[in-house]
């Protein structure tokens, strides 16, 4: 090695060589003719291919006659092949469209009679006002009892509680 500044070629690149030298760049190719060590890697590539091809050629029995593409034959022309596709693209598209119509029928929302409809009215408005009075009064008698209160609170006048809250002056200026 005298000094060179190019690294040796790549693995890939000398595979390359061996394939084609001509597709190789100019500098690559002028490295292969001065550097003896990617020339022999080159060199013994192709003696393994050769040797490779021997040993193929040795394992396969001669030839006994030449090989020869049987010859092409045309088809035959059907005219009643025309329809076939049509028909069957047709005879598809009406069984989506039945059973698309099937599903239909099985999903129509059930009729009510005016009657249901204004049972289930009252029974709404039923269940809105005992709402009501649970928000309005949340425990039962039995509860304000054993917590002390009267369920009678400064809810039912504001009056009464921003009186208790804050005074009015004239009731300290009695007292």
């Amino acid at each position: 090695m005298k000094g060179q500044n190019n690294p040796h070629l790549q693995e890939g690149r000398i595979l390359w060589a061996v394939i084609d030298d001509e597709e190789l760049a100019a500098d690559e190719q002028q490295h292969l003719q001065n550097c003896p060590a990617c020339t022999s890697k080159v060199e013994q590539f192709q003696a393994e291919l050769q040797e490779l091809g021997h040993k193929a050629r040795m394992s396969v029995p001669p030839l006994s006659r030449p090989v020869s593409m049987p010859k092409a034959r045309v088809a035959a022309v059907s005219h009643s092949t025309g329809w076939l596709p049509f028909f069957a693209a047709a005879a598809m598209a009406g069984v989506v469209v039945f059973f698309y119509f099937m599903a239909m029928e099985n999903t129509a929302p059930p009729v009510l009679t005016p009657l249901q409809v204004q049972n289930n009215l009252l029974e709404d408005e039923t269940l809105m006002r005992e709402i009501s009075e649970l928000v309005e009064d949340p425990l039962s008698d039995d509860m304000y009892e054993i917590s002390g209160e009267d369920g009678i609170g400064f809810d039912d006048d504001e009056d009464e509680f921003l009186q208790f809250i804050v005074p009015d002056i004239e009731d300290d200026l009695q007292s």
